[in-house]
């Protein structure tokens, strides 16, 4: 039965201070949990101590049963059986892609290794690639080599670490959606660093938000979504309007808000209603795809909306507007 990856109370420190900061986090076999966070929020650092890359400063990891890493103990990431991929893809530009994928298979023998390496290249669409070098490979063809090369000696976990931000954005959802069904697949615990939120929505199982080393809220992408625990969860996962609650327009959020607290709201929150009595003046529609993106003005306050393109004011233009409940948080204030 394959094993849960966790990490309980782990700290890393750099001279005085705690890049990661008593960390604790489970990784579900079968279950991608995304690690989401702004630059320097400790991401790369909490992959490289599951990896064995660096040591702890407290607290322990464990695959299962077994120790990983402790205060003065650091299994070799050689040994751990967990599978890393990166950004940069770190293919041999020496060998094709079928010897990239059987590198780590030599201890299997040469038929066995070849025969491993083809059906991974086939689960991932690149049968007809197998006899290519990386220079011949396109950006996603590479990454979904490096997919393969980590998957094919079945480790027992494996951390990916900004995968795809550096493939084109028309490819990078294909690419995306291939190879984390092939993870998925493989029924092993997987730990996907991003600074995306919209990835995290859209790939992840779990979510995980970091900042300034301390994890703020896991659980369900759902959850993380329509329960943030606080203003800064909210945000971390998309743009958000935050009213102060003296600032709040008048019959916005029915019979106001608590002294000391802020409403929260997703930009998809703000609903056009014509036959609301709250008034919002249109400030700008900003076409972004199948939605538009308002700026509305209500109340001396400005707010942020995604509606259909179809239902979408013109500048200028006086709207009716409410709050979709599901969508709108009360937290208090950071400085009450």
């Amino acid at each position: 039965m394959t094993a849960h990856l966790t990490a309980q109370a782990v700290t890393r420190r750099y001279g005085a201070s705690a890049v990661v900061d008593g960390v604790s986090l489970d990784l579900e076999p079968g279950k991608i949990t995304a690690l989401l966070g702004g630059s320097g929020a400790g991401k790369s650092t909490l992959l490289r101590l599951f990896a064995g890359l660096e040591p702890l400063d407290d607290g322990d990891i464990r695959l299962g049963d077994q120790l990983l890493s402790s205060v003065g103990r650091t299994v070799p990431a050689e040994k751990r059986r967990i599978g890393l991929i990166f950004q940069d893809f770190a293919l041999f530009p020496h060998l094709t892609a079928a010897q990239n994928v059987a590198f780590g298979l030599k201890s299997r023998g040469k038929e066995v290794a070849r025969t491993i390496a083809a059906d991974w290249l086939e689960r991932l669409g690149l049968s007809g690639r197998a006899g290519a070098y990386p220079h011949e490979l396109s950006g996603g063809e590479q990454q979904r080599v490096a997919i393969a090369r980590a998957l094919a000696p079945e480790p027992a976990a494996i951390l990916m670490d900004e995968p795809f931000s550096g493939l084109d954005p028309a490819l990078r959802g294909s690419v995306r959606d291939t190879a984390l069904a092939a993870i998925r697949a493989a029924g092993i615990p997987a730990l996907l660093v991003t600074h995306d939120p919209t990835e995290a929505l859209e790939s992840a199982d779990c979510i995980a938000i970091l900042q300034a080393g301390r994890l703020l809220q896991q659980g369900s992408a759902a959850d993380i979504y329509l329960t943030p625990e606080s203003a800064a969860i909210a945000a971390a996962l998309g743009p958000v309007s935050r009213l102060p609650s003296d600032a709040v327009p008048d019959g916005l959020a029915g019979t106001g808000l608590p002294d000391g607290t802020e409403l929260v709201v997703r930009p998809e929150g703000v609903l056009l209603d014509a036959d609301s009595p709250v008034r919002a003046q249109t400030v700008s529609s900003q076409l972004t795809g199948p939605l538009c993106r308002l700026v509305l003005a209500c109340g001396g306050q400005m707010l942020t909306a995604l509606v259909p393109r179809m239902a979408a004011p013109e500048e200028g233009e006086e709207v009716g507007i409410r709050l979709d409940p599901a969508l709108t948080f009360i937290f208090q204030s950071a400085d009450s």
